[in-house]
């Protein structure tokens, strides 16, 4: 490490660099990171010339990681300086011992002036490899000197503890988006240069460079060889020049396995690690060549991101790759897509899969990939696939079987998703009547059986509408087409997606309609059951029990419940098992029993463990956020059921619950404003209100925040409009839910000379309500954990042991790669509990996860 002295020349100097270079040498360590060809080495020459410090400045080289070398020129460099602590420092030797470390640690501190300002600038420090500098690099900044900064300049990522130190508020980061030239900067650059740019010439130019200095400086050397008379900048001339230039300078003396590897990556959008090496795996593009260290080599045009984990390319040279992709045959182009959407299935990138497999034109993949995901999609998503497929659909008039599928089977279940029922069953039945003419084969009774499951599905949405609950024949028939040619499917396509009310009734209801909902349902599922492996198994006995609970008769209600869970289990029906446990935690609150609640919630808890179930974590969110919600004790709800800009990703069929929680959470908090604004907000749909429980819960509801809010005789005509919808069919439970305010209520009802509600009905849901709401201040006494007087501070945040050990390792600075190696796991696994310790935390990214964990104290007794 030779001491570097400092250049001079005349340059434009970067008062914007300057700056953060200023705020930066606040921190003990600061790495400036970017490609060749930003300036990085000049910036902070210019930089440090102009401040009042002591610059101590190695130059490394690929030498440096011989350990004994690089501390002779360490040494050397410091005596560059001072001559006797040099020779001290090389004395003691590197500190490999905690001894050593401890004295040179002595000796720096007796020597450094304490307001004098130290910089230590290892420059290429992208060169340096060996651990134990590395080491000693993340040790020394354990403890740092308060008035010295190490800078590390890197064109790649400098292989410390980042995030570690970014957590503890020891490390600022100054990267290529900091280095590039802005437009004003641009502007400054080329005044200086006398070329007088117009500002759209400007505007252009920032465009095309995206403020790559060396880039830059083409065009001025380029603008200054122009003819008078012609324009100082032509931005296809400037192309032409910059292709050039790669050509002659990068790709033609690259390997022609690097070269034909850029040029299929040129075909993808996104460029992760993982998926990079997985096509470098591909012998027959790249033979026996490392493909990925060669381009890691021409980092000035392709530069790796360790926070994005993956690569960014600069625009020019994809444009170059762009205009090669020519020498690709069809079939290496769709090797190429095709693996980049089975990667992207693979890491749960399912819509960056979609248009791969449509640029591959796999339509089996595509249909595999929309059967992964439940049976009825959410709203956006049935969308995104919806153009995909009428796109292919404009390529391509008819074809073989996966297309024919995609096409008259796939394209309506994505209507259905999307709530367009009308186009959905104008289509459904157009294919049922094409495809019922036909020879009978596996593809034709295939899509004849999932039309038929269609109509079906739609008749058992709109039949709370229509009253026909004459559902059964339309699944038998896609059963008979079924057995016809069985084709087994499996995942979450095969499970059940539970409205948000199970019993399909709409407002007004006579009495007895609920009856006869549950009976007309109860053949269906036998039919769909066998057709869909499982699909809505027993659902009929889920709603005997939600009709039950809400009648108040809880032994039935249990009886139901349990039984509901038990058989879900066998068939994996999760979403029917969340609800039987939901009902099981409302009975349990009525019967005050603390043990069975507590039993409840590991049960729900264990189905986070169910890969296959998609929605486990916003199904557990709503459910415990019900629980926490009716016991007061909302800061232990899930944060996004208690803001209005956030909803989860359920198709809109099952927001109804969801709105319930979230106006509950606020009327919990004594929001009731806010409770009544989140009832009212649903979108034209109101699909609340298109469920008569539905519609009950809330009108009850609103009538409590309106008694809350003053406006007695606004409460006591909702409460007399709830008390319409419940009447015919005893529906009870709304009001007794709401205890003490329901108490209320009713009583200031009574005292109301006005109010149409039967006296004796009032009275027995005062008195069932009250008895209630002391079961439910016992419960919610237990659950709450008050903080003491004058703490602010949140509900504690639990963590798995699991989670302990991802997040001790993320504190490490560790690779999800290395992660999934350390604690035996899949890498998806490793990337669900990353997902999930960010959402507990309350963290946006890693950095933040373990400046919050550090701050809670989860890695107090963790050495980084």
């Amino acid at each position: 490490m030779a001491a570097r002295e400092f250049d001079s020349g005349a340059s434009l100097e970067r008062k914007r660099i300057n700056v953060i270079l200023e705020k930066a040498l606040k921190s003990p360590m600061v790495t400036v990171t970017a490609p060749e060809g930003y300036g990085k080495t000049h910036a902070v020459i210019a930089f440090l010339k102009k401040r009042n410090v002591t610059a101590i400045w190695s130059q490394l080289s690929e030498r440096d990681n011989m350990v004994s070398r690089s501390w002779e020129n360490f040494s050397g460099a410091i005596g560059f300086h001072d001559k006797k602590l040099g020779a001290l420092i090389a004395e003691i030797g590197f500190p490999e011992t905690n001894r050593q470390f401890d004295r040179y640690r002595a000796l720096i501190s007796k020597t450094i002036i304490p307001r004098k300002k130290y910089v230590i600038v290892l420059d290429d420090f992208h060169l340096i490899n060996n651990e134990q500098i590395l080491h000693l690099l993340n040790r020394a900044m354990v403890v740092p000197f308060s008035n010295a900064t190490i800078m590390l300049i890197s064109r790649i990522e400098p292989e410390i503890n980042t995030v570690a130190l970014l957590s503890r508020g020891l490390l600022t980061r100054i990267t290529t988006e900091d280095l590039r030239f802005s437009e004003q900067e641009i502007a400054d650059y080329f005044q200086m240069q006398d070329l007088p740019m117009t500002a759209e010439e400007l505007a252009q130019i920032y465009r095309d460079t995206e403020g790559w200095p060396l880039s830059l400086n083409t065009i001025a050397a380029d603008s200054k060889a122009r003819k008078p008379g012609e324009a100082l900048y032509s931005p296809e001339q400037m192309k032409m020049k910059f292709f050039k230039t790669i050509e002659d300078s990068y790709f033609s003396g690259m390997e022609k396995e690097l070269q034909k590897f850029l040029i299929k990556l040129s075909l993808i959008e996104h460029w992760p690690h993982e998926l990079l090496e997985k096509l470098a795996q591909d012998k027959k593009t790249t033979g026996n060549s490392d493909v990925i260290a060669g381009m890691e080599k021409i980092n000035s045009l392709i530069q790796y991101d360790a926070y994005i984990h993956g690569y960014r390319i600069h625009r020019l040279f994809l444009e170059f790759l762009l205009k090669k992709q020519r020498e690709l045959s069809a079939e290496e182009i769709r090797e190429v897509y095709i693996q980049a959407a089975q990667w992207c299935v693979a890491n749960k990138l399912r819509m960056d899969a979609a248009i791969n497999y449509e640029n591959a034109k796999d339509y089996r993949g595509l249909i595999a990939l929309i059967y992964s995901f439940p049976r009825i999609l959410p709203n956006e998503t049935a969308a995104f696939f919806l153009k995909i497929v009428e796109r292919l659909m404009l390529d391509k008039k008819d074809g073989d079987g996966p297309f024919l599928f995609l096409r008259y089977a796939i394209r309506p279940k994505l209507l259905l998703s999307m709530g367009r029922y009308e186009e959905a069953s104008t289509i459904s039945r157009g294919a049922i009547t094409k495809f019922e003419g036909l020879a009978q084969n596996p593809v034709n009774s295939r899509i004849l059986c999932a039309n038929y499951v269609v109509l079906g599905t739609i008749a058992v949405f709109t039949c709370r509408f229509t009253r026909n609950y004459n559902i059964a024949p339309l699944f038998e028939k896609a059963d008979f087409y079924y057995r016809r040619h069985p084709f087994p499917l499996d995942g979450p396509v095969t499970q059940s997606n539970i409205t948000s009310y199970v019993c399909q009734v709409a407002y007004p209801a006579e009495k007895g309609v609920f009856e006869k909902a549950i009976q007309g349902f109860a053949p269906v599922i036998p039919y769909a059951a066998h057709t869909l492996n499982g699909f809505l198994y027993d659902v009929d006995v889920l709603a005997r029990c939600e009709f039950a609970y809400f009648k108040g008769d809880l032994p039935e209600a249990e009886n139901f419940a349990r039984q509901a869970v038990f058989r879900a289990r066998e068939k994996n029906q999760h979403e029917i098992e969340n609800r039987g446990l939901f009902f099981l935690l409302r009975i349990s609150i009525h019967r005050g029993n603390l043990s069975e609640i507590q039993e409840l919630f590991r049960q729900l808890e264990a189905q986070l463990e169910a890969d296959e179930y998609l929605n486990r974590y916003i199904f557990y969110d709503v459910t415990t956020g019900w629980f926490y919600a009716q016991t007061g004790n909302t800061g232990k709800a899930a944060l996004w059921l208690k803001n209005d800009f956030e909803k989860s990703e359920l198709n809109d069929l099952f927001h109804c619950f969801e709105i319930m929680v979230k106006a509950k959470c606020s009327f919990a908090e004594k929001r009731c404003a806010a409770a009544l604004k989140t009832l009212e907000n649903q979108g034209d749909e109101n699909w609340l209100e298109s469920f008569l429980l539905g519609k009950l819960e809330k009108t009850t509801l609103r009538a409590a925040a309106l008694y809350h809010l003053g406006e007695k005789d606004a409460a006591l005509h909702e409460l007399a409009a709830a008390y319409e919808m419940a009447h015919p069919n005893s529906l009870d439970m709304p009001f007794i839910e709401m205890g003490e305010d329901m108490r209320l209520l009713a009583g200031a009802a009574l005292n109301s000379k006005n109010c149409p509600i039967p006296p004796t009905w009032l009275e027995r849901i005062r008195n069932r309500a009250s008895a209630y709401g002391k079961k439910l201040f016992l419960i919610a006494k237990e659950f709450r954990r008050p903080a003491p007087e004058g703490d602010t501070q949140p509900q504690p945040i639990i963590l798995s042991r699991r989670e302990k050990a991802v997040l001790r390792s993320l504190s490490r600075g560790l690779t999800r790669e290395k992660i999934a190696g350390e604690e035996n796991l899949s890498l998806n696994a490793v990337k669900e509990i990353i997902k999930n310790l960010y959402t507990k935390l309350g963290a946006l990214n890693r950095a933040d996860a373990i400046r919050i964990a550090t701050a809670l104290g989860f890695l107090k007794n963790f050495s980084h």
